[in-house]
């Protein structure tokens, strides 16, 4: 007698303390990801539109709550009331949480899976986008060309 699928996917859905910490760091990062992106990099998202957005199929917004607890004891989002509407605002401190999680070579972050939902992947390339055009406004901003240099104090100067 065969393994049947459901035989195969119903294994125990407690983690290791290992493997918890695992996910909890590629959710943050995928929270992080989808709230600058939800919100710009600058404004606030609805509580429930970032749920929406971070929460993926066979998972409760439970499974979020600690991670979410995480990144607001840290300072990466910021929690806002306004009109009985809780809101989440993405930090200057949560952008650099979420660069450190997309480029670092120690990040423990990846997409899971053989698939990954259009909307991350392509806010993952908005994201990079957007990187990449602050790179080069930074580059531009240099000293650049000073021109001819006379002498020894001149070139000490640049």
């Amino acid at each position: 007698m065969g393994m049947s699928e459901k035989d195969e996917i119903a294994v125990s859905k407690t983690l290791t303390a290992q493997e918890q910490a695992a996910w909890d760091a590629k959710a943050k990062v995928r929270v992080l990801l989808n709230l600058w992106d939800l919100g710009g990099g600058k404004m606030m998202v609805k509580k429930g539109d970032l749920t929406k957005r971070i929460v993926r199929t066979n998972e409760t917004s439970v499974r979020y709550q600690g991670v979410l607890g995480e990144l607001q004891e840290t300072g990466a989002i910021v929690y806002s009331l306004v009109n009985r509407v809780t809101l989440v605002e993405l930090s200057a401190r949560g952008k650099e949480v979420l660069a450190a999680g997309l480029k670092s070579k120690d990040s423990l972050f990846e997409f899971d899976g053989s698939q990954i939902g259009t909307r991350l992947g392509n806010a993952l390339l908005k994201w990079l986008r957007y990187e990449d055009s602050l790179a080069s406004v930074d580059v531009e901003k240099g000293k650049g060309d000073v021109g001819a240099i006379a002498s020894y104090n001149d070139f000490k100067s640049v």
